[in-house]
């Protein structure tokens, strides 16, 4: 953490957040280890550290050391323990450490992956709202209103078909790849396979399984809400001619009875010879 440059446009609750954020991405044997905060406080003032300090304490109880780089007639490093007299914690190589860390690669397989969940469960819940809209039993009482049904029905058939999950599936395994490997997300060969990032190859696997079972329920549920829609229509169309039917009836039933009884008394009367 540098406090070099910005320390006057840092807010108490922004910087809050970032540190509550930042305890969630290391994996669960990670954050039981506790944390060790590094604060470049290099041309700061020295009382900004306290109200800091509480920030940080306020933001995540696992937090267990504190190094600070103070200014002075030499680099020092001073250490403010948070109330644990025995802890273990590793620096990394820029502060004189053992820590394999590199920070863009780290910097750029995290945004890639939450990019990556985010688009994921954004998708999901698109396709779960077309299911809600599948699942619906109710049907128009009337030849237009199903022949308007049966229309935006093969319209959602299209925004199906056009869902992005192939594109997300080839993204989710790239990235899946790439933290299983040591060829690190940009090669530089370092944190891929860390636990931090391991933890989420569950949550990612996952992710896309639900992608495709989701949008291969919408296949079969589709199908059989366009044939109970086919027959709808049908059965509209027979009540339509059905009623068509007897408004001809009721319109014409003293032409048609008259007829009848000519015809009846026709059949009826023996030609004489």
């Amino acid at each position: 953490m540098s406090l070099r440059s910005n320390h006057d446009r840092i807010k108490h609750e922004e910087l809050k957040r970032l540190v509550t954020y930042l305890s969630t991405v290391p994996s669960e044997d990670v954050c039981k280890r506790g944390f060790t905060v590094i604060m470049d406080m290099r041309g700061s003032r020295w009382e900004l550290i306290k109200p800091l300090l509480k920030t940080l304490q306020e933001a995540c109880s696992q937090i267990c050391v504190a190094l600070i780089i103070k200014p002075d007639n030499f680099w020092q490093k001073q250490k403010t323990n948070f109330g644990s007299s025995k802890f273990s914690f590793e620096l990394t190589e820029d502060f004189e450490g053992s820590l394999d860390y590199n920070h863009d690669e780290w910097m750029d397989l995290r945004v890639a992956l939450e990019e990556f969940i985010c688009s994921a469960a954004h998708l999901l819940a698109r396709l779960e709202e077309l299911q809600e809209l599948l699942c619906k039993k109710d049907f128009p009482l009337d030849v237009e209103g199903s022949r308007r049904l049966i229309e935006d029905h093969t319209l959602l058939r299209k925004k199906v078909l056009k869902a992005p999950v192939e594109e997300l599936d080839q993204e989710g395994q790239r990235l899946l790849q790439c933290i299983r490997s040591s060829d690190g997300f940009s090669g530089r060969n370092c944190i891929s396979g860390s636990a931090d990032f391991q933890s989420l190859v569950p949550k990612v696997a996952s992710l896309l399984d639900k992608l495709h079972s989701t949008r291969q329920h919408l296949h079969q549920s589709w199908s059989s809400r366009k044939l109970k829609l086919d027959q709808c229509f049908q059965l509209r169309l027979y009540e339509q001619d059905a009623e068509k039917m007897f408004d001809w009836v009721s319109h014409n039933k003293e032409v048609f009875l008259q007829n009848h009884q000519r015809l009846a008394w026709a059949t009826s009367t023996p030609w004489s010879s």
